[in-house]
């Protein structure tokens, strides 16, 4: 059988296509690497328990409550914020806010900024447990060498309309064999864009769960994106933020 240049160039060309990490999978509601992360960090600990924590960083401490049950959720999160007292609790059905002791009136605007200040504390702190919410989607990008370290890396979007931050996109890496959260990354365009870069440290079982502080590398500017990051790019690029710390952890089951 003849075959053409043309024809052997479009060949070639889908084969290293469909060979490429980034191609490996569409993206999808549910990951078995995901799957396993989240049994391995807690499983259903998540699902009926109440944690109560504090997290903090150098620009001060939040005491978060998160209590789930039968797939409810109740968040309440307290701390300074922009020299604010803020304490903001948000339900499965409500939002509500306070700023220096006194109740504020929130529009669907409001409740909904409120609402993800509340969850940017919650989120963090129980990672992996959160990439399996609804409108949460995941793409598989394979084995990647990190460093000299092999890494499952998987990227995760999120719906449209989600949240305030639903642009924002993020990219995991587990450990392949126990599937424990190791690095993460995200990009994001609120203050004139981003990404941040977050290595997991201190991993600690509480209660069966297993919690983890941060170290928060970052760099500032409009057109970067997460596929971006990489050992060379955080060696390079990258500046020491924070290092977030979670403290006095206390979790017990919920019948």
């Amino acid at each position: 059988m003849k075959c053409s240049i043309r024809s052997l160039f479009w060949i070639l060309s889908l084969l290293v296509v469909a060979a490429s990490p980034a191609c490996a999978s569409a993206p999808t509601d549910r990951l078995d690497i995901v799957d396993r992360a989240i049994a391995h960090h807690g499983g259903g600990f998540y699902d009926s328990s109440e944690a109560e924590l504090d997290v903090c960083s150098k620009s001060g401490c939040f005491h978060v409550l998160a209590r789930r049950k039968l797939g409810h959720f109740y968040y309440a999160v307290s701390g300074t914020s922009r020299g604010a007292r803020l304490e903001v609790v948000s339900t499965s059905e409500t939002v509500t806010a306070r700023r220096d002791g006194e109740e504020l009136t929130l529009d669907t605007a409001g409740e909904q900024r409120y609402r993800d200040w509340a969850m940017a504390r919650v989120y963090f702190s129980f990672l992996p447990y959160r990439l399996n919410d609804p409108g949460v989607y995941k793409q598989d990008l394979g084995v990647v060498d990190w460093d000299g370290r092999k890494l499952h890396k998987v990227k995760v979007t999120f719906e449209p309309g989600a949240s305030t931050d639903a642009v924002d996109e993020y990219v995991y890496w587990f450990d392949p064999d126990s599937a424990r959260l190791e690095l993460f990354a995200y990009s994001y365009d609120d203050d004139g864009g981003g990404l941040r870069f977050r290595r997991a440290t201190n991993h600690r079982r509480v209660g069966g769960v297993m919690f983890f502080d941060q170290e928060n590398l970052g760099v500032d500017g409009p057109g970067l994106s997460v596929d971006q990051v990489d050992p060379a790019f955080v060696r390079d690029e990258m500046r020491h933020v924070s290092t977030v710390t979670l403290k006095d952890i206390r979790l017990r089951g919920l019948r």
